[in-house]
């Protein structure tokens, strides 16, 4: 199978294993990409930008099943590869562009829109790393700045927390 034709498996790494485990890929001769970004953190009461992994606890992928799927299965630091042997989770390969597009300087540049949203709302991500996605507003978080929403156009459902500014109604 040529390099254009292999699918993105999505990997569920062990906690800050993240590192390591592009190593071991790396070894292996299998692309990896882990999304990076700049957030805001309190370090001893002031705050401090730090590059943290997009998606924490997960990585991105792209290889041969028959010839790396047990390879990858038992790499030291992955806890496993998201789906089952018959039905794998994949990611379209533009959602992986997309991401790639929105990176300055190796790191994914997020940004803000502001709106107002009830639960149930279909919603798409405006700006922002996810650009394009889209999903149902699922609830505010305390903070207020913050939302959960349930993405609906990926191959597996799940939850993801954003900053509602980054948030628009469809």
């Amino acid at each position: 199978m040529s390099g254009s034709e292999l699918l993105w498996y999505i990997l569920s790494i062990k906690p800050k294993q993240e590192q390591s485990v592009i190593k071991n890929l790396d070894i292996l001769g299998v692309q990896s990409y882990l999304p990076l970004y700049k957030k805001k953190k309190k370090v001893k009461k002031e705050k401090t930008d730090v590059v943290v992994p997009l998606f924490p606890g997960y990585l991105f992928c792209r290889f041969d099943f028959e010839e790396h799927y047990q390879k990858i299965r038992y790499t030291r630091g992955i806890k496993k590869v998201l789906g089952n042997k018959q039905s794998l989770w994949i990611l379209d390969k533009d959602k992986i562009e997309d991401i790639k597009l929105r990176e300055e300087d190796g790191l994914v540049v997020m940004k803000k829109v502001e709106g107002k949203f009830d639960p149930g709302m279909q919603i798409v991500v405006d700006e922002g790393d996810f650009d394009g996605w889209e999903g149902i507003f699922c609830e505010d978080l305390p903070d207020e700045k913050r939302a959960v929403i349930l993405l609906t156009n990926v191959n597996f459902t799940t939850k993801l927390t954003l900053p509602k500014e980054y948030l628009k109604s469809l």
